[in-house]
């Protein structure tokens, strides 16, 4: 049996009031419709916060009608048994035009970065209302629920433009900055929404089906021969769709034009800190070590106002080495 010191049962009991009053104020004045759309859902009770964690595909009865009233049982099927999928229908016909056309106007305005063979942009959300209107729709919104979980967050939104003669990008698993094994919870989504037709000689994403299922990184072999690696195909306005675990890359576009696409990375709530340090600047940490630098992130690519690559390629390569360790 297990013991319990005098007076725990009671202090529990006090907690659990606490909770309660904090998470239901049964004193407030009801809500408006458009106020209980910016509040959210009820917020979880006890028994919610003790309950079992759920398992990577185990949907709940809400989640499962979500999935099924959008069309996403197949997507939702192939990202667990293959590791990737497609949102088929994302919106209404058309909306992929006003995309490109939105993506090609901020690349052309140096909103992110270059690299050869392509041209990108980074840090998009706010650019152009288009843009939160893709980050918040209801099918991308119900995959990242069964692929991160409640709660998950927005982790980058970027555009890639690929002309004709654009580099291959080498296999590589999202996941860069978890350990391998990788967890059993899957930690990143990304969506893909192609606003032209995607195939390989386009230069769509490749993908190796089921490598999710070995919860590791490619090894250098691997990344050179890209045994079963393959290429999405779908028409504009389709979004492909992969976890963090699964081995990626793109083909080079040999077609005439450009690859337009938009991508939208969510990862889970997890391992953000408890406190946020931002407010302290250079002039706090002028007299700190090396070390602190570390401990508040500002050495590695994570969490920038510049995108992923607005600190040059150092930070980026640092992280993905760090997290090996």
């Amino acid at each position: 049996m297990v013991s319990r010191r005098a007076g725990a049962g009671a202090g529990w009991r006090r907690a659990d009031a606490i909770l309660r009053s904090h998470v239901y104020d049964l004193g407030r004045e009801p809500m408006s419709e458009a106020a209980e759309t910016r509040a959210g859902p009820p917020e979880p009770s006890l028994e919610d916060l003790m309950a079992p964690t759920r398992q990577p595909f185990d949907l709940d009865e809400a989640l499962r009608a979500k999935v099924d009233a959008l069309g996403l049982g197949g997507t939702i099927r192939s990202l667990k048994e293959e590791g990737y999928g497609y949102v088929h229908e994302v919106a209404e016909p058309g909306i992929e035009i006003r995309v490109r056309e939105t993506l090609l106007g901020l690349c052309a305005e140096g909103e992110g970065v270059r690299s050869v063979g392509s041209a990108g942009a980074n840090m998009l959300l706010d650019k152009d209302p288009i843009i939160a209107e893709v980050v918040l729709n209801p099918k991308l919104l119900a995959v990242v629920e069964v692929m991160c979980g409640k709660g998950a967050m927005i982790s980058q939104v970027a555009a890639s433009v690929k002309p004709e003669g654009g580099a291959a990008a080498g296999l590589h698993a999202d996941q860069n900055w978890t350990p391998a094994p990788f967890p059993v919870h899957n930690q990143l989504v990304t969506f893909c929404w192609a606003t032209d037709a995607y195939d390989k000689a386009n230069g769509s994403t490749k993908v190796v089906p089921k490598s999710h299922l070995l919860a590791r990184h490619p090894t250098m072999e691997e990344i050179r021969e890209e045994p079963g690696a393959i290429a999405t195909e779908c028409p504009a306005g389709t979004a492909v769709v992969w976890g963090g675990s699964i081995w990626h890359g793109s083909y080079p576009r040999s077609a005439p034009g450009e690859r337009v696409v938009l991508h939208v990375t969510y990862s889970r709530l997890a391992l953000r800190p408890v406190e946020c340090y931002d407010h302290l600047g250079e002039d706090w940490l002028a007299d700190k070590p090396y070390e602190m630098r570390v401990l508040l992130g500002r050495e590695d690519f994570l969490n920038t106002t510049e995108g992923a690559f607005g600190g040059g390629a150092e930070p980026l390569m640092r992280t993905f080495a760090w997290a090996k360790t």
